[in-house]
């Protein structure tokens, strides 16, 4: 019988490529990609420069017990991970999930930085990094930095450059360990100090890592000491740069200008008066704003205060999200009085923003494939005024619980916007209402579907509402019944569907996706209820269902 050694090399190949393409951006991934290097000498031959392609630094916060036993047990835990020059990679925070527990007398928060870094360096394998990869892992409302900001800084450092004989980042380092304890030090000499670790290591990593081509940091809550470090690791990678991806509010240098990026995503704070690059718009082909009421400008495109436009020339993928939902007014985008080129776009997504006319027209005007929109309908009604043709895909998300206003707008507004999609092959629609039962009454959806709805609606109602989407081919709905006289009228209906309708309705419907909200006794009835006759007569009325999906 064949074994996984006789797989032919090509073959082999494709599954090392997949599991390293896959940990590109996660850390998790990558991790759990390891052990295919285990399998025999040949997997391990491919796979070590495939699965090394990615330098990990990745920041965990747990708790531990304060007592002298479980300190002591966690300093040699420590000393055997460097002693080993290895990584704890199978530690698992998933148990620190109480807030309430770690701010008790007994347990403390502490911080351990892991990195694949020193396994890179003892094989030799520099030169094959691509990409820098900076992670947390750990509950964001518990953050906090045992030892304060510069601790954590020096930890990530230690794990970029441990025992290295480079003076410019031992000198700092020394340094910055005895102003960890002493009593009277200037905040300006650690912080100064901290800035010159950065630089230093940020000049040392190149030569370490030259063909870096990519940097993804995904920290919560950075410091000014880690935010100085990617500023400087961006720095140093400019010109070589093709991917920036900032889950976290960068500080980046005016300096920057990335002439070759294809990809760039990047967090924006107002609260943190961030000063912002100016970057090269040809090349890019991806970009993802996430911002709050910082007021987002096109003005970090703009080569030249003479330009009046930014033409992105290579740009097919754009996404803007707005992230406070709540003060929606505030997330504007602004053009000052600049043109928007975007000859080759063809995905846009758009969330909890308001754009101008100028730029709903710059985005919509050209060959615009795919659509996806998520927000206020009123704002979503006067984007999609611009011609729809060239569409193959239009998504639409409403949140009630946020646009409560909207509540008496929505239906008719989304009328008129489905009422246009002829010809869109794939037209979506979710509405997240807060109601227990929502009305869908007075909706004419000819063209769309696929239908989620987030909120629990009666088959009866739903059976009278189908015929005005009579293209719906997914159906994704919540069933919640709150006691055993709803389940039993749900039975007596679904059981005598046959008998309540002469004929099969001309639904489309393929798939059917129903979300349990419910106490467990009911979801027991209901798993019941929906395996029997109900199923059997749910696919006599809707001759087209093939595959009907249940979660609690």
């Amino acid at each position: 019988m064949k074994t996984y050694i006789d797989l032919p090399l090509l073959v082999s190949a494709k599954i090392l490529a997949f599991a390293s393409d896959g940990a590109d951006g996660d850390l998790d991934i990558w991790k759990k990609s390891l052990p295919l290097l285990s399998v025999c000498h040949d997997w391990r031959v491919q796979g070590i420069p495939r699965l090394y392609r990615h330098a990990i630094v990745e920041i965990v916060n747990t708790e531990y017990k304060d007592n002298s036993d479980e300190e002591e047990r966690n300093h040699s835990e420590d000393e055997a991970v460097a002693d080993s020059g290895g990584s704890d990679w199978d530690w698992d925070s998933s148990s620190v999930s109480n807030f309430n527990d770690l701010v008790s007398t007994d347990y403390k928060i502490t911080t351990r930085v892991f990195s694949n870094i020193r396994l890179i360096e003892t094989l030799g394998l520099g030169s094959m990094v691509k990409q820098l990869l900076f992670g947390k892992k750990q509950p964001e409302d518990i953050y906090k930095d045992q030892g304060g900001p510069r601790k954590t800084f020096m930890s990530v450092l230690e794990a970029m450059f441990h025992d290295l004989p480079d003076d410019k980042i031992t000198k700092p380092f020394i340094k910055l360990y005895e102003l960890e304890y002493m009593d009277a030090v200037s905040g300006n000499d650690a912080q100064n100090l901290c800035h010159v670790a950065s630089k230093a290591a940020a000049s040392t990593l190149i030569n370490k890592y030259p063909n870096v081509s990519s940097i993804n940091v995904m920290v919560l809550n950075p410091n000014e000491y880690f935010q100085k470090l990617i500023a400087d690791l961006a720095i140093v990678y400019d010109k070589q740069l093709t991917k920036l991806v900032c889950k976290i509010p960068p500080m980046l240098p005016y300096t920057l200008t990335a002439p070759n990026l294809v990809e760039l995503d990047l967090r924006l704070e107002s609260s943190l008066h961030q000063s912002l690059p100016t970057i090269f718009p040809q090349s890019l082909q991806r970009i993802h704003i996430s911002f709050d009421d910082v007021q987002f400008s096109w003005d970090m495109f703009r080569i030249g205060n003479e330009s009046k436009a930014i033409v992105f020339n290579s740009l097919v993928d754009l996404s803007i999200t707005g992230m406070d939902q709540f003060s929606v007014t505030g997330n504007v985008v602004h053009a000052n009085d600049l043109d928007l080129v975007l000859p080759k776009l063809e995905r846009l997504h758009l969330e909890n923003i308001i754009l101008t006319r100028k730029d709903a027209q710059a985005m919509m005007s050209h060959g615009l494939k795919r659509l996806s929109y998520e927000g206020s309908i009123i704002t979503a009604s006067q984007l999609c005024k611009q011609p729809l043709r060239n569409l193959d895909t239009l998504n639409l998300v409403w949140v009630e619980e946020e646009y409560p206003e909207e509540t008496d707008d929505f239906i008719p507004l989304a009328n008129e916007i489905f009422n246009k999609t002829d010809g869109i092959e794939h037209v979506r629609c979710e509405i997240r209402a807060t109601y227990y039962y929502w009305s869908m009454v007075g909706i004419d959806w000819p063209y769309l579907t696929h239908l989620s709805l987030n909120f629990a609606i009666p088959f009866k109602k739903l059976f009278d509402m189908l015929p005005k989407v009579p293209n719906l081919v997914f159906l994704n709905m919540v069933i919640c019944y709150r006691n055993a006289n709803e389940i039993n009228e749900v039975t007596e209906f679904l059981t005598s569907i046959q008998e309540r309708y002469p004929e099969p309705s001309s639904s489309k419907i393929e798939t059917l996706y129903l979300t349990g909200k419910f106490n467990q006794p009911c979801s027991y009835l209901c798993r019941q209820l929906l395996s029997g006759r109900a199923v059997e007569n749910l696919k006599w009325y809707w001759p087209q269902l093939k595959d009907i999906k249940f979660q609690d």
